[in-house]
């Protein structure tokens, strides 16, 4: 169906002026299903049609096909990931079966390969001729081609039934034969022709779409056979290269299309399987072997990994893969398992813990040596080692590569931080490494012809290039006149700040760096250094960053690169491009607002620029421009229904902490706010929050905290301050920036009840939060989520998410003490919550889980316990299996409402659940929740 645009902003006026007339409804839990979100953004290749996704919380959304001429939209109910096709003929989606058909399904417990599948939707745009193919597996489209290959599940088609013949005698047994494979079909959507081909596994095209690679599998008793074939598309021609394989590995195509890679094995035995790598010129009828066991050059011990990315450099000269150790079959088990201890073993030399080693363990087992193979020359050269790790640069074109170790200091990774690098220069050509420079922390980048190494020197806040062939080094930003931070705000934190950062590079001998405020490049040949955003971050309060349209190319094209100023006063935004004139640079502004933006997409051939936008009350909708953004246009409506409800507005509110830091925070209010009405406060945070101050944030299940727009709605003000710290006090940076926020809020809004003000905040918000009640009495409720209690026993554990040691959190990083805890004990007491449990008088509601990656939940058992000890209110939520940010929506949901009902009693004086007045004994679990009329 069809529909203009202007029909859309009648609806929204229509309901806006209807609902002058009625109650403005409050937002809760009961909304979330019905709140959409917008994704999926894309535009074809000269800009005429652009696509996006819509979809609610729970429950069936849309794909949007817009028409950037006519303004016209297409819409598909249920319909999602899709794709244009080059020439703009056809847009290609999956349409979903539907969320209530699937429910169903597991409600009565169907297996999951018997639920219906997605349906392929294929939609001519000129004609609006709809064709759908049912039972639809997965799609690819060549990138500039004119065909579309999809596979369909092959049980679903029709086969012809074969007619039974007598026989005279009995037929010989046959042999037993099946395929996991499916249907591939092959459109040319020009001709609007099919090719059709049976069992297939995996299919893809090369990037100008003229040629398709698929395997096939069939199960011959019970073993596994796989061919590959090419596809000619431009003739049709198939080529099947007749070697059988028991197992195929990664596949890629040249970036030229011209050459076709892969790895394949003619082992029969899985666990010492070895691969063959092939490669295969369009041109030629079958592959040539280009590394197999009995290649000379092939290191010792060596074989290709199947388990290695596989791809061609940008000007297809080389061809890089992975080598790992041959497997060797492990000796037959004559033990019961019954029969085998079962151990993690501790060792005091190892560089990483045990938890890292078993966190990892699936990484190590797959990992393998960089390797390259110079096509031109045959030539096969190791490249990575054990405790090398390369990266390549100039997407392979360059005859150089960068190589980190952190091998000589990794056994203090538990403790230290940022974690230092030896780095060396790779030589593609023939493997030899040479030292650059070691114990680096920030080592940047290796320019694209190899010559210069950049890294970042954070004590004297400078850049340095290294000459790898000289070793000369020199400082690249020392001569610039005006003091220049390039540091990152670290807020406290007693390390080393990391830089900035680097953009890429605008041709081989210029480089784009970021200060604090600007952007700046420069040149490795006249050594100079000049502001492309020309100073005006600094001078203006603004953070200017590119925005870089297009990431094929190896180099940054300035001229169509986008450059976004942020306000910092305001938040607003402004949209720029630089215009290289030689006596006289300048920016060039063509937009400015009062949002947040983001999710910019460029038409490939065209001037069509696709965008989002945001603020408090706007939703990021999408808009179509051009590249000087005349007449921006917004095309999607997401949420028409908020004009039903109470919604915030925010302000930015500035004051001085008691040690005198100047600080900013946020302050949201419902948007019938009135000065003659008493309102509660809620008070959240984590570190720094006022920079967010355009972002939108539509009604949702949360994983952990509070959103303004829930608590707004149902009439609290909300307030977000900024904290500032010092290395060793984070307890006393959180009082001093929080309380006097709050003082400043209730001197600007004298209306709020200071009795009824609550505190909620997650992870390292969730210790702040603990921390505060044993400090003041001034907030009636706190909500603390997966808060460290005791940083004496939190030191000491463990980051199960990655397996590392804690004290390198507490020595370096967020939890800011900045000493060990035997150097330091009394800081350790100071800033633990645990501590100061006797001095709490406020109601706290504790959520920690015991699958938390981050902190270990047996602090909030510490808090739990404690406060139970000594008869304080506290009630702790255990989400069983779930994570630090609650992963499972149903759990979402429960917190939500739970929260609600907390800050409910406590500041709205509303009747208390039966949860939070007996709690839920075991024996009810799963029965009864104790959440009143929400359940």
């Amino acid at each position: 169906m069809y529909r203009y645009y202007t029909l859309k902003t009648c609806i929204a006026f229509f309901i806006f002026s209807f609902q002058l007339l009625g109650q403005e409804k409050i937002v809760d839990h009961t909304v979330y299903n019905s709140w959409s979100s917008l994704s999926h953004t894309s535009v074809s290749s000269n800009g005429k049609y652009i696509s996006y996704q819509i979809a609610p919380h729970r429950g069936d959304g849309a794909l949007y096909i817009y028409n950037s001429k006519t303004e016209k939209e297409r819409v598909i109910p249920r319909g999602n990931k899709a794709s244009f096709c080059h020439n703009e003929d056809l847009i290609v989606f999956k349409i979903h079966p539907g969320y209530d058909t699937l429910r169903t399904l597991e409600l009565e417990k169907v297996k999951k390969d018997k639920w219906v599948k997605d349906t392929l939707g294929i939609l001519w745009l000129e004609t609006d001729s709809l064709v759908k193919v049912p039972n639809a597996i997965d799609y690819k489209i060549g990138k500039d081609g004119n065909h579309v290959a999809y596979r369909v599940l092959k049980d679903s088609l029709v086969e012809e039934k074969k007619k039974k013949r007598w026989r005279l005698f009995k037929k010989k047994k046959e042999v037993k034969l099946s395929s996991d494979g499916n249907t591939l079909f092959v459109l040319n959507t020009l001709k609007n022709e099919i090719q059709s081909f049976e069992n297939v596994v995996k299919y893809g095209f090369n990037t100008q779409g003229t040629q398709l690679f698929f395997s096939t599998h069939q199960k011959k008793d019970k073993q596994d056979e796989y061919q590959i074939h090419l596809y000619d598309i431009s003739n049709g021609n198939k080529i099947t290269y007749d070697s059988v394989f028991f197992e195929i590995g990664p596949t890629t195509f040249s970036e030229k299309g011209q050459s076709f890679a892969f790895m394949a094995s003619l082992d029969t035995a899985k666990e010492t399987r070895l691969y063959d790598l092939y490669l295969w010129s369009v041109n030629e009828s079958y592959p040539k072997v280009l590394v197999g066991e009995d290649r000379a050059d092939l290191p010792e011990n060596l074989t290709p990994s199947k388990h290695s990315r596989l791809w061609f450099s940008l000007d297809d000269k080389k061809l890089f893969l992975g080598l790992h150790d041959i497997p060797v079959k492990a000796e037959k088990d004559t033990l019961l398992d019954s029969e085998k201890a079962k151990l993690d073993i501790w060792h005091y030399k190892n560089k990483r813990l045990q938890p890292q080693q078993l966190k990892e363990l699936k990484r190590d087992q797959k990992a393998s040596q960089l390797t390259v193979i110079l096509l031109e020359e045959n030539k096969l050269v190791q490249l990575g080692e054990d405790t090398l790790k390369v990266r390549t640069i100039n997407k392979g074109n360059s005859d150089y590569a960068l190589a980190t170790s952190n091998e000589r200091y990794a056994h203090a990774n538990n403790w230290s931080y940022p974690w230092p690098n030896d780095y060396y220069r790779v030589d593609l050509k023939s493997g030899s490494k040479k030292l650059i420079k070691e114990k680096v922390n920030y080592g940047m980048r290796l320019t694209p012809n190899g010559k210069y190494f950049v890294y970042f020197n954070s004590k004297e806040n400078q850049y340095y290039r290294y000459d790898v062939e000289t070793d000369f080094e020199e400082c690249m930003t020392c001569l610039v006149k005006d003091s220049i931070n390039w540091r990152s705000d670290v807020n406290g934190m007693p390390f080393e700040a990391n830089p900035e950062g680097i953009a890429g590079y605008t041709s081989e001998d210029e480089i784009i760096l970021y200060s604090e405020y600007d952007i700046w490049q420069y040149n490795f040949v006249s050594k100079q250094l000049r502001s492309i955003s020309l100073g005006r971050g600094k001078e203006e309060n603004k953070v200017f960053r590119l925005n870089i349209l297009e990431h094929d190319s190896v180099y940054i094209d300035l001229a169509n690169t986008l450059i976004i100023g942020v306000d910092q006063d305001t938040q607003d935004e402004s949209v720029y491009t630089f215009n290289d004139v030689r006596l006289n640079p300048h920016l060039i502004q063509w937009y400015n607002t009062d949002h947040k933006l983001y999710g910019f997409k460029k038409a490939r051939s065209g001037d069509v620029l696709i965008f989002r936008q945001m603020n408090v009350k706007d939703y990021p909708e999408l808009h179509v421009t051009n590249m000087k953004f005349e007449s921006p246009k917004k095309i999607s409506e997401t949420n028409p229904q908020q004009a039903e409800y109470v919604w915030p507005t925010v302000e930015q509110v500035e004051w001085t902490s008691y040690d005198g830091k100047e600080l900013k925070g946020l302050l949201y209010k419902p948007d019938n706010y009135d000065s003659t009405k008493s309102y509660p406060l809620m008070v959240y945070f984590y570190e720094l929050y006022s920079d967010r101050k355009n972002y939108h944030y539509i009604p949702k299940p949360t994983a952990s905290i509070i959103f303004a727009t829930e608590y707004a709605s149902a009439g609290y003000l909300v307030f977000f301050p900024d904290i500032r710290y010092e290395p060793g006090y984070p307890a006393r940076g959180a009082y001093n920036s929080i309380m006097s926020g709050t003082d400043k809020i209730l001197e600007l809004y004298p209306n709020i009840d200071s009795t009824r003000m609550g505190l909620q905040g997650q992870s390292w918000g969730g210790y702040q939060t603990a921390q505060l009640i044993t400090m003041t009495d001034r907030y009636a409720a706190a909500m603390a989520g997966a808060p460290v209690s005791n940083m004496f026993s939190a030191y000491g554990g463990i980051r199960w998410g990655s397996g590392l040691n804690r004290a390198f959190q507490y020595e370096r990083t967020q939890s800011r003490i900045g000493k060990t805890i035997w150097e330091a004990p009394e800081l350790y007491v100071e800033n633990s919550p645990l501590f100061g449990v006797p001095n709490i008088n406020t109601p706290l509601l504790i959520m920690h889980n015991d699958n938390d990656g981050a902190v270990p939940w047996y602090q909030g058992i510490e808090m739990f316990t404690a406060m139970k000890r000594l008869n304080k209110p506290v009630w702790m939520l255990n989400y069983n299996g779930d994570e630090h940010n609650l992963m499972i929506n149903a759990n979402r949901v429960d917190l939500s409402i739970r929260m609600r009902q907390f800050f409910d009693h406590y500041l709205q004086g509303k009747p208390a659940p039966e949860w939070l007045i007996k709690g839920v004994p075991a024996i009810d679990k799963g029965k009864n929740y104790g959440l009143g009329n929400y359940e």
